[in-house]
């Protein structure tokens, strides 16, 4: 398998040839044998990290929709025995089917005897020969190339034994399945990010990923990979705005001068902390890889892993945003043309402080761990 800077510099090509439409730049990942990057059990988080920040600097939402295939992949092979994942992940490899996250922000922070029925989207009724699901999965990425489907339910009627969540696959061919194109939002346009509704769609017990009262505790891994995922997208964004406003300092003439205007202090100082910024998140984020790697190899730490995914996300999402600003301040008012760059990387980047959990949450979790008042899965209640 090709490391992944040949798979960015291959991207970043493709994509400097001509416009290219969102099927074509998904395509072209899945030509390339992109999706299958997370099944080599040679890939670190540091890997993956230069993977989807490397696409993100060319395409942000192709970056950040293919990274929810790649990272739920992941976690699947190191959460799921052999027997299913030769069932589900192996057989279907060379079949280019991809897919949608389980990541499900809603039940991290509560325990389950504390989940509401009546809140929970996605019902499973179990039968004699698997489940009956029906309800809706908000926000599925990549959504038109999407074909598995792996969701959290609330089992009505669970054994003994059997917890109340259950994490089932669903295949979007299934009889009952359908679309609800109502992704429309001015961030991340291309990310296709539709809910899919499920109506009486019968889950066979081949398809059940996990069932047992622990299946929540051993799906965390997924909300680790997640944060990876967004906060390696936010910084490709955040690498884009500043390699765009260095070149704009190396050329713009400023009118009445012999000089560009990287000569004048008002735009080296804005540089200079667009770069501290990206220093700082990419310290960040390579002190999270390290200790993902170790959480992935079931090794003991000292750190909380959770508190510093939470940081790392913030750090990292809230540094983008900032160098997006800086960069638009530095180039001036054509930053918001239509046709600027920067204006496409505004919108964009706008979208990281609504990936969850949302900062009051994150802030709630660090804080109260520091303080010592942090109750396992549980927030006021």
């Amino acid at each position: 398998m090709k490391n992944q800077s040949d798979y960015v510099e291959r991207f970043t090509q493709y994509l400097a040839q001509c416009e290219r439409s969102f099927s074509e730049k998904i395509n072209f990942l899945l030509e390339h044998n992109v999706y299958q990057y997370t099944c080599d059990p040679k890939v670190s988080p540091e890997d993956y990290f230069e993977l989807i920040s490397g696409l993100s600097t060319s395409c942000p939402s192709t970056a950040l929709s293919f990274s929810m295939h790649l990272y739920t992949q992941w976690g699947m092979q190191h959460i799921l025995p052999d027997r299913i994942l030769d069932g589900i992940l192996h057989t279907n490899m060379d079949n280019k089917k991809l897919f949608g996250s389980l990541n499900e922000p809603g039940i991290y922070f509560v325990r389950e005897d504390q989940l509401i029925p009546e809140h929970f989207l996605i019902h499973a009724r179990r039968t004699n020969d698997g489940y009956v699901v029906n309800g809706v999965k908000k926000f599925v990425s990549l959504e038109p190339f999407v074909h598995f489907l792996p969701v959290y339910c609330y089992v009505d009627n669970p054994l003994e034994h059997e917890g109340r969540v259950a994490v089932l696959l669903l295949r979007k061919s299934a009889e009952g399945i359908s679309i609800e194109a109502d992704w429309d939002t001015i961030s991340m346009t291309e990310s296709y990010s539709n809910s899919v509704r499920f109506d009486n769609v019968h889950i066979p017990h081949t398809d059940v990923l996990l069932k047992e009262k622990d299946a929540l505790q051993k799906t965390n891994v997924f909300a680790y990979l997640f944060r990876l995922s967004i906060v390696s997208a936010y910084y490709g964004i955040a690498q884009k705005a500043y390699q765009f406003v260095l070149n704009y300092c190396k050329e713009r003439q400023v009118p009445h001068t012999n000089r560009t205007l990287s000569f004048f202090p008002g735009a080296q100082f804005s540089v200079a902390e667009i770069s501290m910024l990206l220093e700082g998140s990419r310290s960040q984020i390579i002190r999270y890889c390290e200790l993902l790697q170790t959480f992935l190899e079931c090794k003991s730490s000292d750190d909380n892993i959770n508190i510093i995914s939470l940081m790392t996300k913030e750090i990292v999402v809230r540094n983008a945003e900032q160098v997006v600003n800086l960069a638009m301040k530095i180039v001036g008012i054509s930053s918001i043309a239509n046709k600027n760059i920067l204006s496409k990387l505004y919108q964009d980047v706008k979208a990281g402080q609504f990936h969850p959990p949302q900062s009051d949450v994150a802030y709630e979790m660090i804080a109260k761990h520091e303080l010592g008042v942090l109750t396992h899965r549980t927030r006021w209640l």
